[in-house]
């Protein structure tokens, strides 16, 4: 397995071949296993599954970098949080553990909100949770932002090691556990999203898309939390800082929390992306 993940641990260069983002090849240590492997094991739906978003995910990450941060994070961003919807989509079809459904439940509601409201601010339509009808529904496309010079290619670099840290924590062997997996692949993932969103936050300049990059950074930490929870995890003593891309502050995660607080907690965090979508859109 590790044979595999370190073949297919590609990062994507700063300028000509553009971003790669080779994690939907390095993720691939849980969920791309031998077709044998996957026959033999109790879990080999949910594996397939994942393999297939996986899939997806690197194909739609494959883009060249247009020398504006703001965009290229929206083009890694979109397929990185697709990949997390069809993850937890997996995870609705196979899982068990029914705190652990609620919320995946929740990661597709919200990363579909986030997708909205990303391609919303470079000004692309916001399909899939809407449709614009015709061309005059269209937001006007932001003006191209004309960042620093080298201001781009620190941003690729800094979410290039995001997402080699991606693969190497994601190389993880199936257990037979669905619900174990699911968890063991997501936070990781999560991680790569709060990873690139502060990225977003250092090098770029849409107003819009920092306030975005700030929701990713709250919801993604908070559903790590909660995935720990529903597992019976030990939590981290402390976590960085969600909305400042360089603070030493930290903030403690709960020792514990009812159910009920917990998904009042998640779904105020959902509900304070309004301010980046068009007002009546929902």
């Amino acid at each position: 397995m590790q044979a595999i993940a370190a073949e297919m641990k590609v990062r994507f260069p700063i300028e000509p071949r553009g971003l790669l983002l080779a994690v939907g090849l390095g993720i691939g240590g849980l969920a791309c296993v031998s077709p044998a492997a996957v026959a033999a094991n109790a879990e080999g739906p949910f594996l397939a599954l994942n393999e297939t978003a996986m899939n997806k995910m690197m194909a739609g990450m494959a883009v060249k970098p247009t020398r504006d941060a703001d965009r290229d994070f929206v083009a890694m961003m979109v397929p990185h949080h697709q990949g997390a919807i069809d993850m937890a989509q997996a995870e609705l079809q196979f899982g068990h553990n029914q705190k652990l459904l609620r919320i995946a439940q929740e990661i597709v509601v919200e990363q579909l909100q986030e997708i909205a409201a990303m391609r919303l601010a470079i000004g692309e339509p916001a399909s899939p949770t809407w449709v614009t009808n015709t061309a005059q529904d269209a937001p006007a496309a932001a003006p191209p932002q004309k960042a620093a010079s080298g201001s781009d290619a620190a941003f690729v670099s800094r979410s290039n090691a995001a997402m080699d840290k991606m693969m190497t924590d994601m190389a993880v062997k199936p257990t037979g556990d669905v619900d174990h997996d699911f968890v063991a692949m997501m936070v990781p993932h999560h991680q790569g999203a709060i990873d690139m969103a502060q990225a977003e936050l250092q090098y770029g300049h849409s107003p819009q898309l920092k306030t975005v990059a700030q929701e990713i950074i709250v919801d993604q930490m908070q559903e790590i939390t909660l995935m720990r929870l529903a597992l019976g995890e030990p939590l981290p003593q402390s976590v960085s800082s969600p909305t400042q891309a360089s603070s030493g502050a930290t903030q403690h995660a709960p020792a514990h929390e009812s159910d009920a607080n917990q998904t009042q907690m998640r779904m105020s965090a959902a509900m304070q992306m309004a301010p980046t979508r068009p007002g009546g859109a929902h």
